[in-house]
């Protein structure tokens, strides 16, 4: 077919405008594409580290959990003792414990009834009656410690000069253990002694409040605990095992702690442990819109790729 040179001169033209234009298009939508990657990639690692930020958060606070659980058990324990140091000084002065210390002749049927109603009347654990040496002559509450011989114990070294306390372990618990000189003439005659053991609802209450759940472990034996779950006491046992101090997660999923019950005249062991991340409900919405900014950045750079792809290719003509 015969065009006129003006008409092949026009598309030939039209021609090399639509190759540049399109050549200018292809080079400044892979500019582009390339900044869209990029923002894309920096987007998704800003929001990776804002999830990390968020367990590292929580993290702490299971950590700060564990803490205040100790320091609140510390607290409470600290608190029984001043008032047990106060109780058995007083109790020491009752005429009926000075008449038993008294009587030239120590009876002790006449002993462990009299022991049996303060006892009851105290709501103590343990009450006990020793010798000026610190051998125990009568004793309701723990049947292991009849006639044992505590005076070479911290305890009783201290007691003989003014009511004094510690954490004790017994056969099968543990517990505040106080006792006091009870003298005649300024000398001591005896020593009284009395103790609260630490009980699972105590333990119970802990977890209530501050939300770790804990238990007291003598040797490998627990003699409290806040929770009779299997699959709990075997979380606790495996915090048990902890150096002291420290965290791990055990079980899976539990952050758990442990450490060694202060002032304390056997190696007794607290074990602590919160589910992990226990607070993960509440920030929700703040893991959610942390990947906001990658979400918007891909959503627009999916577009740019599908415009590119929506752009005609230019190829030889049928005339050519």
């Amino acid at each position: 077919m015969w065009r006129r040179p003006s008409d092949v001169t026009a598309n030939g033209l039209d021609g090399n405008m639509m190759e540049t234009s399109v050549a200018v298009w292809s080079g400044r939508a892979r500019i582009w594409l390339g900044a869209g990657l990029f923002l894309f990639a920096l987007a998704l690692l800003l929001s990776w580290g804002a999830q990390r930020r968020l367990d590292a958060l929580l993290d702490r606070l299971d950590a700060r959990t564990l803490d205040e659980s100790a320091k609140v058990l510390d607290n409470l324990l600290a608190q029984q003792r001043k008032h047990l140091t106060s109780t058995v000084g007083v109790l020491s002065e009752d005429a009926r414990v000075r008449a038993m210390v008294v009587t030239p002749t120590f009876d002790q049927a006449t002993a462990l009834d009299l022991l049996t109603d303060l006892k009851a009347t105290s709501g103590a654990s343990v009450i006990a009656l020793l010798d000026s040496g610190g051998k125990v002559l009568a004793v309701v509450g723990a049947p292991e410690m009849d006639q044992l011989d505590l005076g070479t114990s911290s305890l009783v070294q201290s007691a003989l000069e003014k009511p004094s306390a510690q954490l004790w372990a017994f056969a099968n618990k543990v517990g505040v253990l106080s006792a006091t000189p009870v003298r005649l003439d300024r000398q001591v005659r005896a020593l009284f002694m009395m103790g609260f053991e630490i009980e699972d609802a105590l333990l119970a209450d802990i977890q209530r409040a501050v939300g770790a759940a804990g238990a007291v472990f003598v040797g490998d034996g627990i003699v409290a605990s806040a929770s009779k779950d299997p699959e709990i006491e075997r979380a606790l046992r495996s915090a048990a095992e902890l150096p002291p101090g420290g965290y791990g997660v055990v079980a899976g999923k539990f952050l758990a702690g442990s450490s060694r019950m202060s002032d304390s005249a056997v190696p007794a062991t607290v074990a602590w442990l919160v589910p992990l991340f226990r607070h993960a409900d509440e920030v929700t919405l703040t893991r959610a819109l942390s990947w906001l900014p990658a979400v918007l950045v891909g959503l627009v750079l999916a577009f740019m790729i599908g415009l590119v792809l929506s752009q005609p290719r230019v190829g030889p003509s049928l005339g050519d």
